[in-house]
């Protein structure tokens, strides 16, 4: 008594599984064979099928010689004609049944099948290309603080907020950042930074871009140094894995340096004449690389940039960022490795021309 009810219940159980693939469509493939399942869609030359033995499956249809359903769908013929009914089998391929008629064709001359209730491929295709122009803001804020007590006495921080508008045609970047650090009671860095940033494309792969920042380092002696540029954009390389950028224009730049006050001799050091401040602005050029490399779960950011000013060719700045990015557990948070490098041809009395960083900041982003 015991197995015969074991028995009903494991039946019943395998019944209503397959309930929902008693009544299935049918495709018959050209070596034979055939599915039975439920067509979900056909489009780009795929049928993607769901089955009860391996759940969904996508066929090449160069590989089906026809196919029928047990309900109505809408069928697109490569000629343009779209009907909603029943597919049934013919010699010649398929047809389709409708409450006005019927509609026959050569299984490769079927351009799309879609579920009712669901998008058509060209709706599809409207709403991504409707999405891609759709501008969506992004944020990102870092942050990296490391210190020291005891023997000696270290500080340092690194704050940044990033805000991103964009669209499949156009980007804009609000970006700030600030950097203090102290060792000893002494001032190692002293930094605030501020650009924005918009690029559009006229074209797939031709645009323009204006850009704008504004710099205080009190480390280096700038007091205030602003850079703004315009010029015009192409893409070298745009696919899923990689992206790379040719930026070329023109620039103003204006940089303002502090000026080092006068040291007085004592037994042991000699008197240090006073350095005034000054101050530079000149048009110039404004060349730049960008480049990003998406990996599996991470991704590496490049950028490099060069600007001789107009009045002397010799007074050129460079600079280099690299960055790799990795997420962390959740998709909201990430841990951003780097290095920077800033050149620059002829800096004031006291600073070195080469400055590099290296920086690990943890980055929350959300939109």
């Amino acid at each position: 008594m015991k197995h015969l009810l074991l028995k009903n219940i494991v039946c019943t159980a395998v019944a209503l599984a397959l309930a929902p693939f008693a009544l299935a469509d049918r495709i018959e493939l050209t070596d034979g064979s055939v599915i039975n399942g439920k067509l979900l869609s056909a489009e780009g030359g795929k049928l993607k099928v769901e089955t009860a033995f391996a759940g969904t499956i996508e066929i090449a249809q160069a590989s089906v010689k026809n196919f029928s359903t047990d309900e109505v769908v809408n069928v697109a013929l490569a000629g343009g004609s779209q009907v909603l009914g029943k597919v049934e089998v013919t010699d010649a391929g398929i047809k389709v049944v409708a409450n006005d008629g019927q509609m026959a064709a050569a299984t490769a001359n079927v351009a799309a099948v879609w579920r009712q209730g669901s998008d058509s491929p060209d709706s599809k295709k409207l709403k991504a290309e409707v999405e891609a122009k759709t501008r969506k803001w992004a944020y990102e804020a870092s942050v990296a603080i490391a210190g020291r007590t005891g023997v000696s006495e270290k500080f340092g921080a690194n704050l940044g907020f990033k805000a991103t508008l964009a669209s499949a045609q156009d980007k804009l970047i609000f970006n700030v950042a600030a950097e203090k650090a102290r060792d000893t009671g002494v001032d190692t860095a002293n930094r605030q930074f501020g650009s924005v940033d918009y690029s559009s494309y006229f074209s797939p792969d031709n645009g323009w871009y204006a850009r704008t920042s504004i710099e205080k380092d009190t480390i280096k002696r700038v007091d205030l140094r602003s850079n703004t540029s315009f010029g015009f954009s192409r893409r070298l390389v745009k696919n899923k894995v990689q992206d790379l950028e040719l930026r070329a224009g023109v620039n103003y730049l204006f940089e303002s340096y502090a000026g080092i006050p006068a040291v007085p001799a004592t037994l042991t050091t000699p008197f240090i004449a006073a350095v005034p401040g000054y101050s530079f602005d000149s048009p110039g050029l404004d060349l730049a690389l960008l480049h990003t490399y998406n990996f599996t779960n991470s991704k590496m950011v490049n950028t490099l940039s060069f600007t001789p000013a107009f009045k002397n060719f010799s007074n050129y700045r460079l600079h280099h960022e690299s960055s790799w990015e990795m997420p962390i557990g959740s998709s909201m948070w990430k841990l951003k490795l780097g290095v920077a490098n800033d050149y620059n041809s002829t800096p004031p009395a006291g600073t070195e021309k080469l400055d590099t960083t290296y920086f690990t900041n943890l980055i929350l982003s959300w939109q």
